[in-house]
């Protein structure tokens, strides 16, 4: 933590520029405040004045954090909906936006990393299910969209 503080107006002039920039939300917003050492009673009205200006709106936030993280990272809907909740973003924002997501987009996407993991794994095939199944889940990948490629290389009972 940084040991001066920031004037609530520098601050705000900070995060607009910061904003105008990147897409924040309150959570991110908030944990620069008390990096900053902005004083606690000032937070809210910073917030307020930002949300009030359009510098910080939590639908585009969304929006923009769903398509960066299925896109750059791989992340599956499963962890993106955590880590939007681990935000403090409303259920029903974080469902719109999963809502949005191309299907086979993202099914093709889905595929095409456990395609890419596959080829490294070293096994027998019931393990290398096993392992598949379980990358998968910790990129957040849904087993209904991962089923049709774990199909295809079923362990031997």
């Amino acid at each position: 933590m940084e040991s001066k503080t920031t004037s609530s107006e520098a601050a705000l002039r900070k995060l607009q520029q910061l904003c105008s920039r990147q897409e924040k939300c309150e959570a991110d917003v908030m944990v620069l405040l008390n990096r900053w050492g902005v004083e606690k009673a000032k937070h809210a009205e910073i917030l307020a004045r930002l949300k009030q200006d359009n510098y910080i709106s939590e639908s585009r936030y969304v929006a923009a954090f769903v398509k960066d993280k299925i896109r750059f990272e791989h992340w599956g809907m499963v962890k993106i909906a955590y880590m939007l909740h681990h935000k403090g973003i409303s259920r029903k924002t974080t469902e719109e936006a999963i809502r949005s997501i191309d299907k086979t987009e993202y099914r093709r996407m889905i595929v095409h990393e456990l395609e890419k993991k596959r080829k490294s794994l070293k096994g027998s095939p019931r393990e290398n299910w096993a392992k598949l199944a379980r990358y998968g889940t910790s990129r957040g990948y849904e087993m209904e969209f991962m089923h049709d490629f774990l199909a295809g290389i079923e362990p031997e009972s």
